[in-house]
């Protein structure tokens, strides 16, 4: 750990240089692709399809599901969805279209399945297309959990500098910085779907770290009080701090990604796909940013502000 924060200038440089590709990479994607993070359909507007037939015309829906198949088949919907009839409400299928299907397709398509039910003699059915536009790729949503999160960062560092020590408040507040911008920044990078759980996870992210910034600065204040660490570097105490939380913050890792790996697996099992995978996959870029953010971001800030704390660092 001493080597490492020897090095501490340099961690600050990777995690500065982390978020920069990150503002880069999504921002050429915000002009070029479908916006900053790759939004999954929570914040993605997206056209659709939905068709509806009488439980009397067609009890079970399979002629529903036939009919739409045949006619809606060829326009590459990522999502099919199939209510079928309780009490007064209709079979209903509704296929979700990303938004660069055509209208004019979507119109014959409509077309034909009119034609097919009318064709059959069907009278009770209904054939609708919708735009389904997001608000702003969920800003509202984004704007509410960044007042949340903003708001507990806040908290912490009042708390942090009430508790501890002002330079392990500002160190804390750092902390928090990074690992929600180098989390926010791998997202862009990697492309991964965002989606509800993506902000969720957000939220897991800094209550992690606030947690284990918390244990890691009740362990330095100690060793500041203890009598036999009076000549002490401090570079070495906040070496030591570090280490006696590692093995907390090593389990805290390995447990929530194996957690994440293990459900993962049973999400695939049930529904096999590349989208099953996608939140489990936020879930791991969330871990990984506090990980980095308590293992190595935060001795190394405070190592770097330690001095307001303790005036002799060397």
């Amino acid at each position: 750990m001493t080597k490492i924060l020897k090095l501490r200038h340099i961690v600050l440089i990777v995690s500065v240089i982390i978020m920069a590709i990150g503002m880069a990479v999504g921002t050429v994607c915000h002009f070029v692709s479908n916006g900053f993070f790759n939004y999954g359909d929570e914040f993605s507007s997206y056209k659709s399809i939905e068709v509806t037939t009488s439980a009397v015309e067609d009890v079970n829906g399979n002629t529903l599901l036939e009919v739409a198949n045949e006619e809606l088949a060829s326009l590459g919907a990522y999502e099919v969805s199939f209510s079928k009839s309780t009490g007064y409400l209709p079979n209903t299928v509704v296929y979700k279209l990303g938004t660069s299907v055509s209208d004019e397709a979507i119109d014959e398509a409509v077309a034909a399945v009119k034609a097919h039910f009318e064709g059959a003699g069907y009278e009770a059915f209904t054939v609708s297309s919708y735009f389904n536009e997001a608000k702003v790729n969920g800003i509202y949503v984004l704007n509410f959990t960044a007042i949340a999160l903003s708001s507990a960062v806040v908290f912490q560092a009042i708390y942090f500098a009430i508790r501890f020590k002002p330079g392990m408040a500002l160190a804390g507040l750092m902390s928090q910085v990074a690992a929600v911008g180098v989390y926010a920044s791998l997202l862009a990078i990697t492309r991964c779907p965002v989606g509800l759980e993506a902000i969720a996870f957000a939220a897991v992210a800094v209550v992690l770290n606030m947690i284990l910034c918390g244990l890691f600065f009740d362990n330095v204040k100690k060793s500041y009080k203890d009598e036999n660490n009076e000549k002490a570097e401090t570079l070495q105490l906040i070496a030591a701090g570090g280490q006696s939380t590692a093995k907390v913050n090593l389990f805290v890792c390995i447990a929530a990604a194996a957690a994440a790996v293990i459900l993962a697996v049973f999400a695939l099992i049930a529904a096999p796909s590349f989208v099953t995978l996608a939140p489990f996959a936020a879930f791991l870029i969330a871990v990984i940013s506090c990980a980095f953010a308590f293992a190595l971001f935060t001795p190394s800030a405070y190592a770097v502000v330690s001095v307001i704390d303790r005036r002799n660092i060397k």
